[in-house]
């Protein structure tokens, strides 16, 4: 048995075990079976300790597979459903006796439909509204408002007519000619909602029945069985109310609760209940999500909805932004007939067992119960009051089991009190609470946003559950609007905020800051000192992949405006715009900015980022300018395939060959770059920034490219390196690879155009082949590029960041420029016609991108205060 599952309890039954749900506050299970009964466990004793026969009451012969099971929050309610197409409602009461477990438990009502539904598959309560909606076999939604209160009035013969019920009036499901209701439902016309108790009620009777309004039955809700209904919590109210297009205004609802339906026609469909002053409810459909296979199961976990498919399919969908963003397959090809998440951990059952997708791994775990028809997770609180995690699981084969979750209840957060205990009293900023930012900061790092390759793996689901934090926290935090930006379905949205000044005059500003949330692979874990994705104090310094580059400079800067906005004195309007892909160049970016510039903001007068870091370990400083790049790969190809140098050698013209006679006339003898035209518009520094760039030489202790001439040629002039050599074939001495590819990494500067230098190098490359008169094959493929940037640093915000960084760090700022590159810079001035300042957070020796990355305290506490002096200034 996997560790990730610990046997806790087993029990036996005759019949499969169809659905199953847990009362953890009343220690108590339920199990339907397909025999017509309702298992009752205590998980004190495990013991047995009741058996409930469906319609004892009603009718004996009853003989109906209880497919579905739910309960009221209070674990007051039961209500079961199945293939006699009844809904019926349980009384629970107190367990008497913990010792020699016995618990009252009463058949309430019975609830039926005029329209012939077939079996119900699915069934759902939702406390706020006392509504019961069930999904059935004949495609159709049904649903039964203010339940309890209509219970209080049924108690006439007429209504409570056992012979009205549907295994009395139709035939089996196909052959049945029964009516049909309506497929438009409309507000009920029902009083107040009122708590119901059996006690204050001593008149209900067990044999009590309600009819399902032909108002409240959606016909065709779906083109196939409805398998499963998901509530959804209220963390995806405001996503939903803002997105769900044809959903009727809910503004005047007094309540609004949001429904996930799934179908074997393939489609999830979001549907929303509302209701009026006078607690009369009605549903609407708001949207639909194709799943492309028939969904036999579903489970949420904000912002994340998980459709179990046949195949043995996942599909997971981010509701933030209507996208669907993996499908992970399970290791054995057959139906997801139950799924449960918790804590990013999925539970998918079929008939192998539960595989378990965890951290981009995939575990199959085999919990010998024959096929596994039903699963659910809950929570029981120990006498320590720490939470465990458990799982019940009901097979074909009888078996009802019960687990231990233990692999999420490991240890992963590191404790906030043991990080502040090492937050010295000394790096307390004087206007932002550095406690606040270091539980940001804490949250970020858990996050593994890396970017590359993300598909099949955890880090793209970890990415989207941090955007959609981050647009938490932005509402959080006093933000006027937040919402995330969707590009597609494999990149990571952007997250766009605003927090508005309460400047009136015509003065008021409108700044920009730009940041990104995703970060580069940690590579080899085994090489940090600290684990990568748990943010460590140690020393004075933050340790954990992205507290460099950019998660720690984004808190201070979010923290520092926040404040601002609490205080009260926030005068100019600050737009935050975080993106998830910069670490692959950003792809779709630019066209976010564009479709939403609406809504971004039209009007900007400065952006503002910190992405990247001091010159050394001792001096602030201020960047005002960037190479761009153009990073390509060239391919040359055969149509022989690998082949052996003895056999094929000398006969055949390879591309090993060609490739690298044309890696060698990209440059020449002088390192000069061979690509025409790669030199115009190529400007020398002027004799200003040459002494700049000397006093930078002298003050600053680089460990290299310290000189004034290395620093001349890593930020001002052009380059281009020959950075990978790949072939094909296993890689022995004795094989001709039948392709080859070299990448090649070319940094420009200001001045130089990305699209000409684009195509000249495409065009260059294509007449070195040529002259080759070579019978392979060419492949030239750009693969990402940026624009070079240069700033003034003569301008207001720059002098106004100098006297802020100055007041800080009682030293002025170097002013400085780098080798490398941040595609969007040109992009967003561009776009938003404004110009951007770059303000380096953390030093020299931060590791970005590297092993052990770290930011030290005193920066990351020093940058918000800049900041905050810095937001009212500009």
């Amino acid at each position: 048995m996997s560790e990730s599952l610990e046997l806790v309890h087993k029990w036996s039954h005759t019949y499969s075990i169809l659905s199953t749900c847990a009362f953890p506050r009343k220690k108590l299970l339920f199990a339907g079976t397909q025999d017509s009964k309702i298992l009752v466990f205590d998980t004190v004793t495990y013991n047995l300790i009741k058996v409930l026969h469906l319609g004892q009451s009603i009718d004996v012969n009853t003989r109906s597979s209880v497919l579905c099971l739910d309960k009221s929050m209070d674990e007051n309610s039961l209500f079961s459903a199945g293939a006699d197409s009844l809904v019926r409602i349980w009384s629970i009461g107190e367990v008497i006796n913990t010792v020699d477990t016995d618990v009252k438990i009463d058949e309430l009502v019975t609830i039926y439909s005029v329209t012939d539904i077939g079996d119900i598959f699915s069934i759902r309560y939702i406390d706020s509204l006392e509504t019961l909606v069930f999904g059935c076999q004949n495609a159709s939604l049904l649903y039964l408002d203010n339940v309890f209160k209509r219970l209080q009035g049924v108690l006439s013969s007429d209504e409570s007519n056992a012979n009205r019920l549907p295994h009395r009036r139709y035939n089996k499901f196909f052959d049945s000619n029964g009516p049909t209701g309506s497929a438009s439902p409309f507000l009920a016309k029902e009083s107040s909602i009122e708590s119901f108790s059996l006690d204050e009620n001593p008149a209900i009777l067990s044999n009590t029945i309600l009819e399902i309004p032909s108002s409240n039955i959606v016909n065709y809700a779906h083109n196939g069985f409805i398998y499963s209904i998901c509530e959804l919590d209220s963390q995806f109210k405001d996503l939903l109310e803002s997105d769900c297009s044809g959903c009727p205004p809910v503004k005047d609802a007094t309540i609004s609760e949001y429904i996930i339906s799934g179908s074997g026609d393939g489609t999830s469909k979001v549907w929303v209940f509302v209701a009026d002053e006078h607690n009369d409810v009605a549903l609407y459909f708001c949207k639909m999500l194709d799943c492309e296979d028939s969904v036999l199961s579903q489970d949420v976990e904000f912002p994340f909805l998980y459709c179990g498919l046949g195949d043995g399919l996942v599909k997971i969908w981010d509701l933030s932004t209507n996208q669907s963003v993996s499908t992970l397959s399970t290791p054995i090809k057959s139906d997801i007939i139950s799924l449960s998440v918790y804590n990013d951990c999925i539970y998918a059952a079929n008939e192998s067992g539960i595989t378990l997708f965890q951290n981009g791994e995939v575990e199959l775990i085999n919990t010998h119960q024959g096929k596994i028809l039903s699963s659910g997770i809950f929570e029981r609180i120990g006498p320590n009051g720490k939470v465990y995690p458990n799982l019940l699981t009901g097979g074909n084969d009888g078996s009802l089991t019960l687990w231990n979750l233990s692999c999420t209840v490991c240890g992963k957060d590191l404790s906030l009190t043991q990080l502040e205990e090492n937050w010295s009293d000394s790096m307390q900023t004087q206007n932002v609470n550095t406690e606040n930012m270091l539980d940001t900061l804490k949250d970020l790092i858990a996050f593994e946003t890396v970017s590359q390759n993300m598909e099949g793996t955890s880090f793209g689901l970890s990415s989207r559950r941090c955007a959609t934090y981050l647009q938490q926290l932005f509402a959080n935090l006093g933000a006027s609007q937040s919402r995330l930006l969707p590009i597609s379905d494999s990149l990571n949205p952007t997250v766009v905020a605003t927090f508005t000044g309460n400047e009136k005059s015509e003065n008021k500003r409108r700044i920009l800051w730009y940041g990104h949330y995703d970060v580069i692979h940690p590579g080899d874990r085994d090489r940090w000192n600290t684990a990568p994705f748990t943010l460590t104090c140690e020393n004075g310094y933050l340790k954990g992949r992205g507290v460099s580059d950019n998660k720690g400079p984004l808190v201070s800067a979010i923290h520092s405006v926040s404040m601002l906005h609490k205080q009260n004195k926030l005068k100019n309007d600050v737009i935050f715009l975080l993106e998830g892909n910069e670490e692959i160049g950003s792809p779709g970016f630019a066209e976010v900015c564009k479709k939403y510039k609406n809504i971004i903001g039209e009007q900007i007068d400065w952006i503002m980022l910190s992405n990247s870091t001091w010159v050394d370990t001792l001096h602030p400083c201020l960047n005002y300018g960037l190479r761009g790049v153009i990073n390509a790969r060239v391919t040359v190809y055969s149509d022989v395939p690998d082949s052996h140098s003895g056999v094929s050698g000398g006969i055949l013209q390879e591309p090993t060959t060609d490739i690298i006679r044309i890696a060698s006339k990209l440059q020449n003898d002088d390192d000069t770059i061979s690509i025409p035209n790669f030199y115009d518009n190529v400007k020398e520094i002027d004799q200003e920034e040459l002494k700049r760039f000397s006093e930078i030489s002298e003050v600053a202790e680089m460990e290299k490219n310290g000189s004034t001439e290395e620093l001349i040629k890593n930020w001002t002039k052009p380059s281009l390196s020959l950075t990978t050599l790949c072939t094909s074939g296993p890689g022995n001495i004795t094989v001709i690879p039948r392709s080859a590819s070299i990448g090649i990494s070319i940094r420009l500067v200001p001045g130089q155009s990305v699209d000409s230098v684009k195509e000249n190098l495409q065009e260059y490359v294509t007449e070195c082949f040529e002259t080759l008169s070579s019978s392979n094959h060419l492949k030239v493929e750009i693969l990402n590029v940026a624009e070079p940037w240069l700033g003034d640093p003569k301008n207001d915000a720059y002098q106004i960041l100098k006297e802020e960084i100055t007041k800080a760090w009682n030293m002025q700022p170097l002013f400085v420029r780098e080798g490398g590159s941040i595609p969007c810079i040109r992009t967003l001035e561009r776009i938003f016609e404004a110009s951007a300042v770059q303000i380096p957070c953390g030093q020299s020796t931060d590791n970005g991108h590297l092993y052990n990355e770290n930011l030290r305290i005193k920066n990351f506490s020093n940058m918000a205060e800049i900041l905050y002096n810095v937001i009212n200034r500009l």
